[in-house]
């Protein structure tokens, strides 16, 4: 219903407005409202901007290369080409926009290529008839959003933090676990986008994005904790047991459940929960390690309760989540950048050589194409298939449309009855799960092959020219991710592990290193990227990693004697080499000195008991990944 009134809406106003070519504005209705992220209102403000960017870029270019056809299809290739990087590196509407820039360079291209000197009258005209879907959808999402987004991110965050709670527990007692962190990790990559949607519509929660921002650290960092008990209880069996079971007592007092029921209470619990976790005494650094792991579970849930709460119409002071760009692997962005510059290269070049009146118009489907299923990592083959028999079989649907109905139309409620009768049914099928891309295909496709214009005309040559347009521009987009296929799975997973052991190599050779903060984005995003084919011992090798470089820098950051700072530096010295047995020795050596440091000497030795426990840490996790470190299960993923 959204789809069609989206619709419908959009070529009421352009008709009004007697602009000509209104399938534009339909079909930028169409695009936006998708029931996903699309039927956002961030989305469809995220969509002006990378239209008016693709645009300035576009208008730019044509006013410096008018007369040079071969010039301005290769600016166009590579602006899209830049446009496919952007959309892998960034995340959800920041990822939209910069594939709206290079659909819209790839429109005006169309229009304009004809007669360079009307590009700004072209680029103007086109920019209000995407802006008039924009706005249509907008205005329906206002009008029918029961705030769907906010419920399902809530969902989202109980269930996620009763299965850490369940498996952490689990670890912790020396229990059969039944949930393992990998199965949190995957729920953990949703996090951002269901987190963007159920802001996107509330100017209120976007100015708290602080709140659910922390909410998604807090659960990476209770994630982390739990690896730390495995590796501990790896390396040291079931010691501490009498810590562990009073872990467990305390632990068992905060009930997930009340996340939904009562989280304000839960919030109670937890507070005084962290007071008890202060009061317990750490005798030595295995006992530490649990209680620390503990008292970040009790934080991610005293922040989910906190997030719930928000969600849920809770009132909280003003804090907005700052915006930074995470590379976790640079390959799979830069080969989505290759792959759409080579298409769009490849179907100018076509079009150039051979003079096919309707060549520039194939370009701007070839560029939504190969654009809009960039993202997509190794599924795109699969999706791209459906997307191209989605266009032939929407070319079936628009040539009864359009030879037997259409003519038999004079007014606009026929129209849009016509129009709501065909989008309703492609829109029940896309929100579905049954080949989503071939209902995709025919939602964005349908506009633009009925030439629903101002006026509309009849005319089968026409009516077959465009079809044939749009089925090989389809096709063109579509086949390069055959020819240039993306990175497997397989290939992800050790990339990301080589990367992090190559990254942890050169954290270990500053001598001043990087700050945790900078660390734990980079290691965040690569957990997070992390596929889902991957097992779950390379998602556990991965975290270890991470604790690893987290636990160096800390240890770093502590104050030190001259024996312990030497250690240090010969410990991370062989680290960065990956000479793993001479520097976990070293690391050793140094838990000696500091264990057998007197007591009476407490301004020499303030780091005292946590210098001990990183140590414990980092000695743990070289004997999770020594094999990992030396290189023997990553030389073949060595990224160069």
């Amino acid at each position: 219903m959204r789809l069609a009134a989206s619709v419908c809406l959009a070529l009421y106003i352009t008709y009004a407005l007697e602009l000509q070519n209104s399938f534009w504005a339909a079909t930028t209705a169409a695009i936006v409202c998708q029931p996903n992220l699309g039927t956002s209102l961030q989305k469809g403000r995220w969509r002006i901007i990378g239209t008016v960017a693709g645009a300035l870029a576009m208008v730019t270019v044509l006013g410096l290369f008018a007369q040079s056809r071969y010039t301005l299809a290769f600016c166009l290739a590579a602006w899209c080409g830049l446009c496919g990087v952007a959309v892998v590196v960034l995340r959800n509407f920041a990822s939209y926009a910069a594939a709206l820039a290079g659909f819209t360079a790839a429109v005006i291209f169309a229009d304009t290529i004809a007669d360079p000197t009307s590009a700004f009258f072209f680029s103007i005209v086109r920019v209000s008839e995407i802006c008039i879907g924009i706005g249509s959808t907008l205005f329906v999402i206002l009008l029918t959003d029961f705030g769907a987004a906010r419920r399902t991110f809530a969902s989202l965050l109980e269930d996620m933090t009763r299965q850490l709670v369940r498996g952490f527990r689990s670890t912790l007692a020396a229990r059969e676990a039944r949930v393992s962190p990998r199965d949190v990790l995957r729920q953990l990559s949703l996090f951002h986008a269901a987190a963007d949607a159920a802001m996107a519509d509330s100017p209120y929660l976007r100015s708290r994005s602080g709140h659910l921002r922390e909410a998604g650290t807090s659960l990476m960092d209770a994630v982390l904790g739990w690896q730390k008990i495995t590796l501990e209880q790896e390396a040291s069996g079931q010691s501490g047991a009498d810590v562990r079971a009073c872990l467990d007592t305390l632990l068992s007092r905060l009930d997930p459940a009340d996340l939904g029921r009562d989280p304000e209470r839960l919030r109670g619990a937890c507070a005084e929960a962290l007071q008890t976790l202060e009061a317990l005494p750490h005798d030595d650094a295995g006992a530490s390690i649990l209680a620390d792991a503990a008292r970040d579970l009790v934080l991610c849930l005293r922040e989910t309760a906190g997030s719930i709460a928000l969600l849920m119409g809770a009132r909280a002071e003003r804090r907005t989540a700052s915006w930074s760009i995470v590379i976790g692997d640079p390959l799979p962005p830069l080969l989505s950048g290759f792959r759409v510059f080579s298409a769009v290269a490849a179907a100018a070049a076509f079009t150039i050589a051979t003079e096919w009146p309707n060549g520039p118009l194939a370009i701007a489907f070839v560029a939504i194409a190969a654009l809009i299923f960039a993202p997509a990592g190794d599924q795109a083959r699969v999706l791209v298939t459906d997307f191209t028999i989605g266009s032939i079989l929407v070319t079936v649907v628009g040539c009864g449309l359009y030879f037997g109905v259409m003519p038999s139309i004079s007014t606009f409620p026929q129209l849009a009855v016509m129009l709501a009768l065909v989008l309703v049914p492609i829109g029940l099928m896309q929100a579905g799960s049954w080949h989503t891309p071939l209902f995709l295909a025919m939602s964005i496709n349908l506009l633009p092959l009925l030439g629903v214009g101002n006026p509309i005309s009849y005319d089968a040559s026409t009516f077959f020219n465009i079809a044939l347009t749009i089925i090989l521009g389809n096709i063109i987009g579509t086949l390069f991710f055959i020819i240039i296929p993306g990175l497997s799975p397989e290939v992800r997973a050790r990339r990301l592990l080589a990367l992090s052991v190559r990254d942890l190599r050169r954290l270990a050779a500053r001598p001043q290193a990087r700050g945790a903060a900078r660390w734990t984005a980079v290691m965040t995003r690569r957990v997070e990227d992390l596929p889902p084919q991957a097992t779950d011992a390379q998602a556990s090798s991965l975290m270890t990693l991470f604790i690893l470089g987290r636990a160096l820098i800390l240890l770093r950051e502590t104050p030190a004697g001259e024996v312990e700072s030497r250690l240090i530096s010969s410990a991370s010295a062989a680290l960065a080499e990956g000479r793993v047995e001479l520097a976990r020795i070293a690391f050793l050596d140094m838990e000696r000195a500091l264990s057998e440091r007197p007591a009476a000497q407490p301004s020499e030795t303030p780091a005292g008991l946590p210098a001990l426990v990183e140590i414990k840490i980092i000695t743990d996790a070289l004997d999770a990944c020594s094999d990992l470190l030396k290189g023997t299960d990553g030389q073949r993923a060595n990224p160069g």
